[in-house]
Parts: C-alpha cells; sequence; structure tokens
C-alpha cells in the first residue's frame, strides 16, 4: 500500500486453498478500494472499523486474516512515517526477547524416534517449548499419540526449565481428551492446548475439573467473543490467539487487554509469512504478559530450517533480513513499522502459478 512515497508491506501468513486461497483475498480487497484508496492510514481505527464486519460476520463473508493484513499495511505505513517500530506505537518494549514454543506433528515426523530427536536438537539448540500435535487433525492416532508424548519424555527428561506440551487443534470430544490426559498423567506436560472443538466451551471447562494438566484454549479464544465466553465459564488456565485470526494488531490490543484483565496469561500462535511473524513479534513485545509464556512463531525458522537466523542462510527469501531466532528466543525487528525490508528482487520467484501482481487505485 501507498502513501505519500511511503510503501506499507506486509503478508497475512497462509491462505489455503480449502479457504479460498489467493482469489478470495484479493476479491475481498478490491471490494474494499472505496474504503481504502484515498485514506489515511493515522486514521487507521476508523478504517478497520468499516472492515470490523469482516471480523464478526454471520450474515456475509468473515476472513478476519484479510483485515489483518490491512490493519498490518496501515501499522506498517504509520511505523514508516514515524520512523519507529510498531511496539513503540503500542507503548514501547516491554519484552526485548520471547520464548519459541516449538511445534512437531507426526504427520511431518513420522517416527516417535525421529521426533525425539528432533525435540532433543531443538533443546540443544536453546528451545525450552515443545508442543506436540495430538487427536488427529495435525497429529497420529491415540495409541500413537500416547507414545510420542512418551518418547519425548524420556529422551529429554524431567527437566526443571523445560516444558512439554500437546495440541489436539480441537479435534478431540470430550471423553477422548479426558482419557488421553489421564494416560499420560505422570509425563508431567506444561498446557493441553484446544483438547475439545472450538465451540465446546462447556467441554473445556469441565476437563479442566477433572485433569492437572493445565488446559490453554486457543481455536476457543482466538476472538474477542469467544474470548469473552471462556472468562466467563472459567474454561481455561491460559488463552491463545493468532493474530491475523484475530483480525490484526488493532484487534489484538483489545483482546489482550481483556485477557490481562481476568489475569490470564496469553499464548499466540502463528500463520506461514515472513511479515506475519514479524508483526506478530511487534505486538507481543509490547506488554509486559505477553512474556510469560512461549509463543509459536515458527515461520522463518522453518523456512530456513535453522534454530538460529542470525547467521548465514542459503534459501533466498522475500524479505532482506528475516525476523531474528536465538538461542530459543525471537527477537521484535527494531526497524521503523513491521520492521523488515522487502526483498524485491526475490518477489518474481515466489509468485503463485498462474497468478500475478494486482493493482486497485492505480490509473
Amino acid at each position: 500500500m501507498l502513501f505519500r512515497s511511503i510503501v506499507g508491506v506486509a503478508d497475512g501468513g497462509e491462505y489455503m486453498a480449502s479457504f479460498g486461497g489467493q482469489d478470495i483475498v484479493m476479491a475481498l480487497i478490491r471490494s474494499w478500494e472505496p474504503i481504502l484508496i484515498g485514506a489515511d492510514p493515522f486514521d487507521k481505527e476508523l478504517i478497520l472499523a468499516k472492515l470490523n464486519h469482516f471480523i464478526h460476520s454471520n450474515t456475509g463473508l468473515s476472513y478476519p486474516n484479510v483485515v489483518g493484513l490491512i490493519d498490518f499495511v496501515l501499522w506498517d505505513i504509520v511505523g514508516k512515517a514515524l520512523n519507529k517500530p510498531i511496539y513503540q506505537l503500542l507503548g514501547g518494549k516491554a519484552n526485548e526477547k520471547l520464548q519459541v514454543d516449538y511445534v512437531m506433528s507426526d504427520i511431518i515426523v513420522p517416527s516417535p524416534e525421529e521426533i525425539a530427536r528432533r525435540a532433543v536438537r531443538a533443546v540443544d539448540n536453546g528451545i525450552r517449548t515443545i508442543c506436540l500435535k495430538v487427536g488427529g487433525l495435525w497429529g497420529g492416532n491415540f495409541e500413537r499419540d500416547v507414545i510420542n508424548i512418551r518418547t519425548v519424555r524420556k529422551a529429554i527428561g524431567d527437566r526443571e526449565d523445560f516444558h512439554l506440551c500437546i495440541d489436539a487443534n480441537g479435534a478431540m470430544n470430550y471423553t477422548m481428551a479426558l482419557e488421553l490426559a489421564r494416560r499420560v498423567e505422570d509425563c508431567n506436560l506444561y498446557k493441553f492446548e484446544q483438547p475439545t472443538p472450538w465451540w465446546d466451551v462447556d467441554g473445556l471447562a469441565r476437563l479442566r475439573k477433572n485433569i492437572k494438566i493445565a488446559i490453554c484454549a486457543h481455536e476457543s479464544s482466538v476472538k474477542i467473543p469467544g474470548l469473552l465466553e471462556c472468562i466467563k465459564k472459567d474454561a481455561c488456565d491460559m488463552v491463545g490467539t493468532k493474530v491475523v485470526w484475530t483480525g490484526g494488531i488493532s484487534e489484538c490490543v483489545r483482546w489482550g487487554a481483556i485477557a490481562k484483565g481476568a489475569d490470564l496469561a496469553v499464548y499466540c500462535g502463528s500463520m506461514n509469512g515472513p511479515f506475519e511473524a514479524a508483526a506478530q513479534a511487534q505486538w507481543l513485545a509490547s506488554d509486559e504478559i505477553y512474556g510469560h509464556l512461549a509463543h509459536a512463531n515458527l515461520f522463518p525458522m522453518s523456512y530456513h530450517d535453522t534454530f538460529d537466523t542470525t547467521g548465514e542462510l542459503h534459501r533466498e527469501d522475500i524479505v532482506v533480513k528475516p525476523l531474528a531466532y536465538k538461542n530459543g528466543y525471537f527477537y521484535p525487528p527494531e526497524g521503523p513499522g513491521i520492521g523488515l525490508e522487502l526483498n524485491e528482487k526475490a518477489i518474481p520467484g515466489h509468485i503463485t502459478k498462474g497468478m500475478s501482481p494486482i493493482t486497485i487505485g492505480g490509473k
């Protein structure tokens, strides 16, 4: 987005084909041309108020990821115009660095022994929180989940400075989640993330009363109405969101204030994009409460296949220098706006086959 010679650059993470892919993203942005073209990015709250319907809608299309993309661009422009990183506009840098929650799935790594080896490698590189996918959506079958958890715990040991977690992505019913939690109770798990479907907040609350593992809502709490429901029903010990799923940084500021008011620690997941990862880091840097838990901000680390993105990298990226990761932490960029520089030379090689650049508002 161009404003007075300042170019705002962002991505909204991954837009999967099953959710309409890039076509629906661009169709929405084109439909917002009357709202966006000619608007002042410093009036971002007014602009985003006009797009709020696309975050919370029962009568039309709701796609908060695309609203989040526009939100990122607006914050990037304002930050560049003021020559400040976004976290300074949100109140300053409360967290110099943030812990990585390293996520593993046996869909990607099929052997329990290989999962354990990779977990040990992650810990050797400074990672202190590992989350294993369970429940059949991103994890294997029930018995395999039990084996994976036990194998990783045995490989890492029961050390005080390490958190082992599990995440079902809402793929289990209450009874399955209860049985799994009881089967691995001796594995000293730190949290059980979203065991029941997003709509079953009552199931989360019931499970919380009947197991010893802390419950982390995620799909249930990702947007403000769900967060309020989780708080009202005392359904969890911590709450999670994703910045793009919430609708962007501006909406996350409101979401975070509610979580903080309820005295709940905050966890943040991520989608797959370098600018999305940096935008998330900017928000998480802005309040001390966001430094309590590790966050699944993973894409730059995964894309470059390294735990340390501060050294020499060998894969071409659409950013000149990716978000910094080292010793199990990620660091909010200090440049203006989102804090990343677009690698324009790399863009042609990353355009999706069959797609081409689109301009709105141009002559």
